[in-house]
């Protein structure tokens, strides 16, 4: 053979171990990935608004808002709500406002519901939508067991 063969036959070889070992690389990192996220969960998993009405003396959104609490720790659920109103006839959704609730120190497994009033009366049928829900541990380091390695 000669040394052209030679180089373009060892460049080859090192390019295909390149490939094979990206892929490789890509295989684990996605698999590591899968198995530290497996059991991953949201606080907005356990926030629903399971009621909108409109109260009938003061025409303001009301929302029932319920919390599962499926966290490992107790905590505070902060729960960020946005009530709208449908207006007859329009079609769209007009913006009435926003509130947030304050759920404290919920103990795991424990359920809790909330009232919230709307900040203004609407015209038509009121909407009310989970923005956005954060969850803070109440529970001390040392109270929740031993720390991960």
């Amino acid at each position: 053979m000669d040394g052209w063969t030679v180089v373009l036959i060892t460049v080859g070889s090192l390019v295909g171990l390149a490939m094979v070992g990206l892929l490789v690389t890509f295989v684990a990192f996605a698999w590591a990935y899968g198995k530290v996220h497996e059991n991953m969960r949201f606080a907005y998993d356990d926030v629903t608004v399971s009621s909108c009405r409109l109260d009938t003396e003061t025409r303001r959104p009301v929302a029932g808002v319920r919390i599962a609490s499926r966290a490992a720790r107790p905590g505070t659920y902060t729960v960020y709500l946005a009530f709208r109103s449908r207006a007859a006839g329009s079609g769209k959704a007009v913006a009435a406002g926003k509130r947030t609730v304050v759920v404290k120190d919920l103990p795991v497994g424990a359920t809790a519901s909330e009232r919230v009033v709307g900040p203004v009366a609407v015209p038509g049928s009121p909407e009310c939508e989970l923005v956005d829900v954060t969850f803070l541990s109440t529970a001390s380091a040392s109270a929740s067991g031993p720390p991960a390695p």
